[in-house]
């Protein structure tokens, strides 16, 4: 428990003085400053028990959590239903105080003109607390009654005064705020917590719509916490209510604003079981410091990509996702189509893992980087003496991937030839080694990826049409990034912290800058382009958090021209053009360039720049372009 969430024993309160000296000798052993604060807003003996055993920091007793439980929601704290600060005193002193070995805050009512500051301030101290928040607030009106309450006194600026006044008396302070100007008030007013309160939370008992999504809950707190830190660096700020209703949402708003913890007040002591309770308060906890258990959650709550690597919510990729899951369990050939980078043969894994042959492993091929002399052998084995070097028999692919999984990569590289051995193996099952007319079998199911127009090419004659048929039983096509840019964020969120582990280095987030002009660039290279990007921006970054600068020579682009149809070359003018390139830059910035122009399509590469494909695949990886 940090230091200041124990207040001063007060000479002639012998209960609060019992109570804090407790606390103090449980401190001893625990951090002096939690990495992530967890608050439970609560509002009876039950579940302050609950929260205690699941690891919650400190508590709130509020009026509000007292009629949560009763069955009535959380905006009725607002009404006049009974006198807020007696009714929580009530309740706190029968089954909260001295019941619990954590500080415990009261959350104080100020529309009562008649209410006297300072008495109430002495009292919660009689009483036991340890501090006061400003719950409930008048932060939930907008217009005419936010106007009217501060016209009569009884508004915002009397919430700030009295935490003003439990400062002097020695209790600690958590302010509830909305706006940036609320924030600056309170922490100018010296509280130690400040909650950003995002409105009624969605998922409570009767909830309400939220007013905010994530993602703008995300950017709305990290713009408050960056105006009262620049003021008082140390304050403590935490989030609550609106659009958070489970601990992964919690992580994302915490994350996205640098919050240093969270408050949970419906989405808490809603739970009717007391063990419930407990394994939700833990799970609030661990956000922070069990990426183990996030994943789990994620698998388990939000139902989609996250167990195969597919990050993302957009409709694009849940209908990827809800594909895999339908496709899974048959035997069906499944052509996987998709620019370079989309992430083919990520899907491809994720329909094995999900059949029924996941238990063996799957077997991959690219045919486009074998040579075509070598590949029948690879996909199809060999006998002793079946060609020239042929001086021991070797298994094919399709042998290896006998009851799993074959995956033919880069599927419109096929010879014509190797095409018709392939249409065989998918009607029958049947194939020879070169070298013997012994026909052999395979329960192989064949998944293809290809990046190229398979329908264009069995039209200018250099994919079989009977084939393609019998390809796209299920045909699975990859959005590209460009077309699913909200994903970009979740995306940055999965991969910078495993690159900045990968490279040792201590950068944890990326700021606003950054995400505008990575949500700016249109993506030729897609999620290998993206993940290219942050490996070199967490190079170029010095300090924690990678920006807009880290991330240059990136700059929002043009899409790419559709580089489907060959382009126009007049007597080696694209041999001209290519050779006087290197020149004025140099060869990788060449290749890249290239690369870019072509969606990092390699042959379309290789043919402008006019070199082997091999040459170019070879010096894309001198350069790291891979």
């Amino acid at each position: 428990m940090p230091p200041w969430l124990a207040p001063a024993v007060a000479p002639g309160f012998p209960g609060a003085a019992r109570r804090c000296y407790t606390r103090r000798m449980a401190t001893r052993s625990a951090s002096v400053d939690r990495d992530f604060l967890v608050v439970a807003a609560i509002g009876t003996g039950m579940t302050a028990r609950a929260a205690a055993q699941g690891g919650a920091d400190m508590l709130l007793a509020l009026h509000a959590g007292r009629l949560r439980v009763m069955g009535a929601p959380s905006i009725s704290c607002m009404l006049p239903v009974a006198n807020n600060n007696r009714a929580v005193q009530t309740f706190a002193r029968a089954e909260i105080l001295d019941r619990v070995d954590l500080p415990v805050y009261f959350g104080a009512c100020v529309f009562d003109p008649s209410e006297d500051l300072d008495a109430l301030v002495a009292e919660a101290r009689r009483e036991g607390f340890d501090g006061i928040c400003n719950f409930p607030t008048a932060v939930h009106f907008d217009g005419a009654m936010r106007q009217n309450l501060e016209y009569v006194g009884v508004g915002f600026s009397r919430e700030v005064e009295l935490m003003r006044r439990a400062r002097a008396a020695g209790m600690g302070t958590c302010g509830y705020v909305r706006r940036r100007a609320e924030a600056v008030m309170m922490a100018d007013a010296g509280v130690d917590i400040l909650c950003v309160n995002f409105g009624w939370n969605a998922g409570g008992v009767a909830g309400v719509p939220s007013r905010y999504s994530l993602d703008e809950a995300c950017e709305h707190a990290r713009q408050v916490f960056a105006a009262v830190r620049r003021r008082r660096p140390r304050i403590k700020c935490t989030v609550e209510g609106g659009p958070i209703t489970t601990p992964e949402e919690a992580q994302q708003v915490a994350e996205a604003s640098r919050a240093d913890g969270y408050i949970g007040g419906s989405t808490i002591d809603r739970i009717p079981l007391e063990t419930a309770v407990a394994e939700t308060t833990s799970a609030y906890k661990s956000v922070a410091h069990l990426q183990q258990r996030i994943h789990s959650l994620k698998s388990e709550w939000l139902g989609d990509g996250h167990e195969f690597g597919l990050i993302g919510r957009s409709a694009a990729i849940s209908s990827v996702v809800q594909m895999i899951r339908k496709v899974a369990d048959s035997e069906l050939s499944v052509l996987i189509t998709g620019e370079n980078g989309t992430g083919k043969e990520l899907v491809a894994r994720a329909i094995h893992a999900a059949s029924r042959r996941r238990d063996q492993r799957m077997v991959a091929v690219n045919c486009a980087a074998i040579p075509r002399d070598l590949l029948e052998s690879e996909l199809f084995g060999h006998e002793a003496g079946a060609f020239t070097g042929a001086v021991k028999a070797r298994v094919g692919r399709f042998e290896q991937a006998n009851n799993t999984t074959l995956l033919l990569d880069e599927i419109g590289d096929l010879a014509l030839p190797l095409q018709a051995k392939l249409l065989r193996v998918l009607e029958d099952g049947s194939f020879e080694r070169l070298g013997t007319n012994t026909p052999r079998r395979t329960n192989a199911r064949i998944l293809c990826a290809s990046n190229q127009p398979l329908r264009r090419m069995v039209a200018d004659g250099s994919f079989r049409e009977d084939l393609l048929y019998r390809l796209n039983a299920v045909e699975i096509t990859l959005p590209p990034l460009r077309d699913r840019i909200e994903d970009i964020p979740l995306l940055v969120r999965q991969l910078l912290p495993q690159i900045a582990a990968e490279m040792s280095l201590r950068v944890r987030q990326m700021d606003a800058s950054a995400y505008r002009a990575l949500m700016r660039h249109t993506w030729p290279g897609n999620v290998r382009e993206l993940r290219n990007v942050i490996e070199r921006a967490v190079i170029m970054c010095d300090g924690d958090a990678v920006t807009a600068r880290d991330l240059s020579p990136l700059e929002p682009s043009e899409p790419a021209p559709d580089s489907g149809a060959e382009p126009a070359v007049a007597d080696g003018a694209t041999g001209a053009a290519a050779a006087t390139e290197p020149a004025l830059m140099s060869e990788r910035e060449w290749i890249m360039a290239a690369l870019q122009r072509n969606r990092f399509r390699r042959g379309d590469t290789a043919r402008e720049l006019g070199l082997a494909r091999k040459t170019l695949y070879n010096k894309m990886r001198r350069y790291d372009l891979l």
